[in-house]
């Protein structure tokens, strides 16, 4: 909040002074910045450093697939945290955008598209027997909806995107002893959780569709790595599904 007041106001003092705008009838009036005597809040502005451990997430997970009644969450969302996790921290957009037309049944893969993809580059993913069970689960239950993720009134388009992140401060809201994370953290959880287990920094940078700007990787066959993806995501399968000791 202070660097969006601080550069709203440097905005005003620059605008006044501005030869361009001398002209103008609306001007701020301002003399100093007032935000500028405010110390910065590190502890606020930093960046995210959040993950869950494996502890917590094992607990989270076990309360997003077993507690239908202590957690607010419809079943598709349900479904997608986690397909967000199983899939090693695919972008949540990237899955709720995707249509069923993307998974190769036989082959065990799902395609985020271009269009789709925050990078614009195709990213293959292998499907885990894990994340194979979730998406049959959703087929079996979900309205006819070209998308995996429907809306929950309009199969014709993917659920709001918006959905997530309210599911998600519902739980810490119902839950307020879990340190507070947000959909966000999902990407460096699995990221940081997989190089626990020793998945290369390579292969979780492929999993999870980071831009890679060598020129061979640039053009690389997208099926390029399936092998070590595939192996990596069944070794994150197996972290997953270790039950939680909690009580």
């Amino acid at each position: 909040m202070r660097s969006y007041l601080h550069a709203a106001f440097n905005y005003g003092l620059s605008h006044d002074n501005d030869p361009a705008n001398y002209l103008e009838e609306a001007k701020f009036g301002l003399v100093f910045n007032p935000v500028s005597a405010i110390p910065k809040q590190k502890s606020a502005e930093r960046v995210g450093e959040r993950y869950l451990s494996f502890e917590e997430l094992h607990h989270f997970l076990e309360d997003i697939e077993y507690d239908l009644e202590g957690v607010r969450a419809g079943f598709t969302v349900r479904n997608l945290i986690m397909l967000c996790f199983h899939m090693g921290g695919q972008r949540p957009y990237e899955l709720i955008a995707s249509k069923w037309s993307a998974i190769d049944w036989k082959e065990k893969t799902l395609l985020v598209t271009p269009e789709v993809s925050k990078n614009g580059r195709s990213h293959l993913v292998p499907l885990t027997d894990t994340s194979l069970k979730i998406l049959r689960v959703l087929k079996d239950n979900v309205s006819n909806s070209d998308f995996i993720f429907p809306h929950l009134t309009d199969g014709m388009t993917h659920l709001r995107t918006d959905s997530l992140s309210q599911a998600i401060a519902r739980y810490r809201e119902d839950h307020p002893d879990f340190i507070p994370f947000v959909p966000r953290d999902f990407r460096r959880t699995c990221k940081t959780l997989m190089g626990e287990i020793g998945i290369t920094k390579s292969v979780r940078d492929r999993l999870q569709n980071h831009a890679l700007n060598d020129v061979s990787s640039k053009h690389y066959d997208r099926y390029e790595y399936l092998i070590e993806k595939r192996s990596a995501l069944e070794a994150w399968e197996k972290a997953l599904n270790i039950k939680s000791t909690r009580d």
